[in-house]
């Protein structure tokens, strides 16, 4: 299972009706459908891992604080700490975890991919995109079109890239990145916090809207290349980088060497109708490689079999097949 996987089992467990009222009233819709209070505070610290420090969730006392801001963040906010909390209740998810690489920052990854899935449609990247490349200009429509912050709407877009990339929101004038989210399992990458290389393009004060640029490892040393789409908005700069020249980028470029293959060159055969190559390797816990058209693989497939609702009146997890009218057996 993959951390986009596991984003979409998540949200695809939440029953609709329960999407759409959290769409309509957030913090509502959380006291009333998940039972956690949500109120204001003006203390916090960052998260241990570096995660998001405008909210904090209290998962034993049934609380989510949050700072206001009054600003689209506190929607991305307020997702990002009930995904903390579906999170917490989900015992294949945490146990995935904790066998993963640095696990808590895995976990703040997921909770921003959990908040974007819920905060931006797929119709809404499709029209900012308009048929083309995730660019920083697609980037920009998608968070002018909706009500989602800057940063969900930077997850939902590294989301759509074709390649390993990750994308940064800087503000002007701020010499460590605001904001950031990858694509697959994209190194080196930016992470939220971190120090903006020093005579990066980004720092610039009139970013280059298209170049070839770097980023570094963070052993500070070695470099790897990108391409790079950038604009600047508002005080505000969102550039996205790609391995691939998705932007038609000018200019002469010696293709680098990469010391290991990313990518697992198989094929497949799915229950969809795709037969042919792959790039996913295959998952450790089924053994199956996620499928290009799909995006599946037996694991999600079991799990989409098996997809929870929630009774409406109870609140209680159940088997989608086992609700009548949105009601469980027991409240019928």
């Amino acid at each position: 299972m993959t951390l986009s996987g596991w984003a979409r089992r998540i949200v695809e467990a939440i029953d609709a009706e329960v999407r759409q009222d959290l769409a309509a009233a957030l913090a509502v819709a959380i006291e009333l459908h998940f039972g956690l209070l949500v109120a204001p505070s003006d203390a916090f610290a960052q998260r241990g891992a570096g995660g998001w420090c405008d909210g904090v969730s209290i998962i034993d006392g049934g609380m989510i604080l949050y700072r206001p801001t009054d600003s689209r963040r506190e929607n991305f906010t307020l997702m990002h700490e009930l995904a903390h909390h579906l999170v917490a209740t989900n015992e294949e998810c945490l146990s995935w975890l904790a066998d993963q690489p640095e696990p808590l920052r895995l976990l703040e990854q997921l909770c921003d991919q959990v908040a974007a899935e819920l905060l931006v449609t797929g119709d809404d990247i499709d029209a900012a995109r308009a048929g083309g490349a995730p660019s920083a200009g697609a980037w920009l429509a998608l968070f002018n079109m909706t009500e989602a912050s800057r940063s969900a709407c930077a997850v939902a877009m590294a989301r759509k890239l074709p390649c390993d990339g990750f994308v940064v929101l800087v503000e002007e004038g701020s010499d460590e990145v605001f904001f950031a989210a990858r694509a697959r399992d994209t190194r080196p990458y930016a992470w939220r916090g971190d120090a903006l290389p020093a005579a990066h393009p980004v720092r610039h004060v009139d970013p280059p809207d298209r170049a070839l640029v770097w980023w570094p490892y963070p052993d500070g040393i070695d470099r790897r290349e990108y391409f790079m789409s950038c604009v600047v908005d508002q005080g505000w700069v969102f550039a996205v980088f790609a391995e691939n020249n998705l932007w038609d980028v000018p200019g002469f470029h010696i293709p680098q060497v990469v010391e290991e293959d990313r990518g697992f060159d198989g094929e497949i055969v799915c229950p969809c109708g795709y037969r042919g190559k792959t790039r996913w390797w295959p998952c450790k816990e089924c053994g199956v490689s996620s499928c290009p058209r799909c995006k599946e693989c037996e694991c999600d497939r079991r799990a989409r079999r098996e997809q929870r609702g929630t009774c409406k009146s109870c609140f209680t997890s159940v088997l989608e097949h086992l609700l009548e009218d949105g009601l469980c057996s027991g409240c019928r």
